[in-house]
């Protein structure tokens, strides 16, 4: 059964209905692709920036890890020669001491101590044994001191060996200002390498929530896709239904144009009949004659 105008009409306004509701739809998923879009840029610009920060730290980690390399480099020479020097000062000192005939057995006096310590440490002792353990212990260890000071008195009157001795000194100072410098930049390596590391777990982070925004963004963009197809269908639906009505409206226009100049004609007819038979006529019979082509 053919619907009628009004059905028609009806089912134009539900479909209408339905379109500006479909349009106010995606007007919110645009609104929402949006708003993902700049998120997602911003996670992602701050990902950019914290490569470009990993990538400043690392030039800065491997400078200071080449001078640390730099460092322990000269220390390690520093340390050879140093050695080197160390034991041709010792070598020098016993053959002053021979010349001298100062040679005392040092290790045998350092062994003896040593051996009383542990003596004195390791057994049961009433306290006059043990005092006189003490008694010896410090004996040796003040013949031994007496002794190194006394020899090496002797050692720094020799022209060489206090050559030698002053360069040791000068050695070991900048020995030990390169260990220091060498261990204050490998704190530094190590911190900047932690703090790598939690740059590095942030951008890891941020990447991950971009990664989850532009999933959401995708599927709110496949969801305006669909929103947009149904629009399209109910466009064409609404222009169907719109070419039909209009259709309608015109043979309706056309149907009461025919009835009413059916209705005219059949009225100048009967006009006529009355102008032939002599009847008086208005006006306004006259014009209807006229516009009926009768006059």
């Amino acid at each position: 059964m053919t619907d009628s105008l009004a059905e028609l009409e009806n089912k134009r306004l539900v479909v209408k209905k339905d379109l500006d509701e479909a349009k106010n739809r995606r007007d919110e998923l645009r609104d929402e692709m949006d708003r993902y879009a700049e998120e997602r840029n911003k996670l992602n610009n701050k990902v950019k920036e914290l490569k470009k920060t990993l990538k400043e730290m690392k030039a800065q980690k491997d400078e200071l890890s080449a001078r640390a390399s730099e460092l322990k480099s000269k220390k390690d020479k520093l340390t050879y020669e140093l050695k080197k020097e160390l034991d041709s000062r010792k070598s020098l000192k016993n053959s002053i001491i021979r010349d001298r005939g100062k040679q005392v057995d040092i290790k045998r006096l350092k062994k003896e101590r040593d051996d009383l310590i542990k003596k004195q440490m390791t057994g049961v002792y009433n306290k006059k044994e043990e005092e006189e353990i003490v008694k010896k212990i410090r004996e040796i260890d003040r013949i031994i001191k007496e002794y190194e000071k006394e020899i090496e008195k002797m050692a720094l009157d020799d022209v060489d060996y206090k050559k030698l001795d002053e360069d040791i000194k000068i050695k070991r100072e900048e020995v030990h200002r390169l260990q220091e410098e060498y261990q204050n930049i490998i704190k530094e390596v190590i911190a900047m390498r932690d703090a790598q590391n939690k740059v590095f777990e942030e951008m890891i982070e941020t990447g991950g929530k971009a990664d989850e925004i532009h999933e959401k963004y995708l599927q709110v963009q496949a969801e305006l896709f669909k929103q947009n197809q149904k629009l399209d269908e109910l466009f064409n639906t609404i222009r169907e239904y719109e070419k039909i009505i209009v259709g309608m409206k015109q043979k309706q226009s056309k149907e009461k144009k025919k009835v009413k100049e059916n209705e005219a004609k059949a009225k100048a007819e009967e006009i006529y009949e009355r102008f032939k038979n002599g009847e008086s006529l208005s006006t306004e019979d006259i014009l209807i004659l006229q516009k009926a082509g009768f006059l």
